[in-house]
């Protein structure tokens, strides 16, 4: 049975992995978009962002599987497991569609450079209607949660100013 508590925590892990991983796709798709005027190997690409993904969501994973034992000084029962899977899947599920939008593009459905910039755009905006979902919950007045989405959008702006300008 879950608890409200236990249901929060659950919650709180989801909202925080789909923000490790859209900043994470962001990340990369920035820095593949930083070298689109170099002969770019598109199917090179793509496994870049299933590498940078899969490599977060695996860190996360262990380190949430980590922490819960320690924390609650469990042998890893399988409804936890599987609630830690769940929320580690938001790293992965925030790259699904950059992804297709990728593949897209290495099989000439689309411009690669039109893909790759796509992604770019598409993460940002799937980080706000995330944070708007989110904040829906709260019982924040309207405009605290307006605010929390524009904040979560800006820091998307930002790593994409800071990948631009560097």
């Amino acid at each position: 049975m879950t608890t409200p508590a236990r249901s929060s925590e659950h919650l709180a892990a989801v909202l925080r992995e789909r923000v490790y991983g859209g900043i994470t796709c962001l990340s990369t798709l920035l820095v593949l978009a930083g070298r689109l005027e170099e002969p770019l190997d598109p199917w090179g690409a793509v496994l870049d962002l299933v590498i940078a993904t899969g490599g977060i969501w695996a860190a996360s994973l262990f380190a949430e599987y980590v922490s819960h034992l320690a924390l609650h000084d469990a042998d890893g029962e399988r409804a936890d497991v599987r609630l830690l899977l769940r929320a580690s899947g938001q790293i992965l599920e925030a790259a699904v569609l950059p992804g297709v939008l990728l593949v897209a593009g290495a099989l000439d459905v689309i411009g690669f450079r039109t893909a790759v910039r796509a992604s770019v755009w598409l993460l940002v905006a799937e980080m706000g209607l995330f944070a708007l979902l989110a904040v829906r919950r709260t019982r924040l007045p309207w405009w605290k949660q307006l605010l929390l989405v524009a904040v979560l959008v800006a820091l998307g702006l930002v790593v994409i100013g800071l990948k631009t300008a560097h």
